[in-house]
C-alpha cells in the first residue's frame, strides 16, 4: 500500500522531473509545500465542524437556526464562489450573519471545478473571483486563512493558491456524511479530541447536525473554528521543546503527552 510518505516522494520526484525539463517555473520549483492539517491537538475536547459548498440555501438556513441554539458552537464553512452569490440573492445578508456571530469562511473553489485539471494560473484566477463574491456578500474584505481542496485532491495547482496567498491546506480526519440516524448512532460518538469533521450542506447532514449537536453539548464537547483549532496545534508545536510525534495521518508536527 502506498503511504502518505511515500505519496509525499513521489509528488516531489515528479516536480524535480518536471523541473529537469523545464515545465516549471524556478520559483515554483524551489517554494516550500503550503501548511497542511488534517487534524488538531488530542489535548482538548472539541472538534471542528467544518460544512463545503453550501448550494442549498434552506439548509444553510436551518444550520444557523440550529447554530442560535448553541451559541457556545463555532463553525467553518467552505463555500463555493457561486454559492455565495446564489444564497445572498435569495436571502440577504446571511453570509454576513454567519460571520458577525464569530463562524469562519473558508475557500473552496468558484464551482467546485477539480484543481487537477487546472493550471496554476487558473487556479490563482478562482481564488481571486472566489474573494471578490466573498467581499460583495460581506461588505469588505476578510481575512482568509483556510482553503479546502475540492475532492480532496492535494493538486500542485491548489498547493500554489495556498502558499500565494497564505491560506492553510485543510483537509479532515473523519466525516459525518450517510444516513442520519446511522451516523447519529455510530459515528458521532466516536469523535476524538481534534478531529477536523467533514459536512456538507444538504438534508442529511444537517439532519445529522440536528441529532449531534444535544449529544455534544450533553457529553461535553465544544465545537470551534479552525483558526482556534489550527493556533492551539502551532501553540502546542511551539512548546514541545524539539518533540516531533507522527499523530496518524496528520502531515502537521505534533507533540502529545
Amino acid at each position: 500500500m502506498l503511504t502518505r510518505r511515500d505519496f509525499l516522494k513521489l509528488t516531489g520526484a515528479g516536480l524535480l522531473a518536471a523541473s529537469a525539463s523545464g515545465l516549471m517555473p524556478v520559483s515554483a520549483q524551489e517554494a516550500e509545500s503550503a501548511p497542511l492539517i488534517y487534524h488538531g491537538s488530542s489535548r482538548h475536547r472539541y472538534v471542528n465542524l467544518s460544512y463545503d459548498d453550501c448550494y442549498l440555501v434552506k439548509k444553510l438556513q436551518d444550520l444557523e437556526k440550529l447554530l442560535d441554539q448553541y451559541p457556545e458552537f463555532k463553525i467553518t464553512l467552505f463555500p463555493v464562489g457561486l454559492a455565495l452569490l446564489n444564497n445572498e440573492g435569495k436571502d440577504p445578508g446571511i453570509w454576513k450573519r454567519f460571520y458577525d456571530k464569530g463562524h469562519e469562511i473558508g475557500y473552496h473553489s468558484w464551482d467546485h471545478t477539480n484543481f487537477g485539471v487546472l493550471s496554476p494560473e487558473a487556479a490563482l484566477e478562482d481564488y481571486a473571483k472566489w474573494l471578490e463574491a466573498l467581499t460583495q456578500v460581506l461588505g469588505a474584505t476578510p481575512t482568509v486563512r483556510f482553503g479546502r481542496p475540492t475532492y480532496g485532491s492535494l493538486a500542485y495547482s491548489f498547493d500554489v493558491v495556498c502558499r500565494e496567498n497564505g491560506l492553510v491546506n485543510t483537509m479532515w480526519s473523519t466525516g459525518w456524511g450517510g444516513v442520519t440516524a446511522d451516523v447519529v448512532k455510530y459515528t458521532v460518538p466516536k469523535a476524538r479530541n481534534g478531529d477536523i469533521i467533514l459536512l456538507h450542506i444538504r438534508t442529511d447532514d444537517v439532519n445529522t447536525s440536528l441529532g449531534a449537536y444535544p449529544w455534544m453539548r450533553e457529553n461535553g464537547w465544544r465545537a470551534v473554528t479552525l483558526s482556534q483549532l489550527y493556533d492551539d496545534l502551532l501553540t502546542e508545536q511551539h512548546e514541545s521543546a524539539g518533540c516531533d510525534v507522527y499523530n496518524g495521518p496528520s502531515l502537521t508536527r505534533t507533540c502529545i503527552e
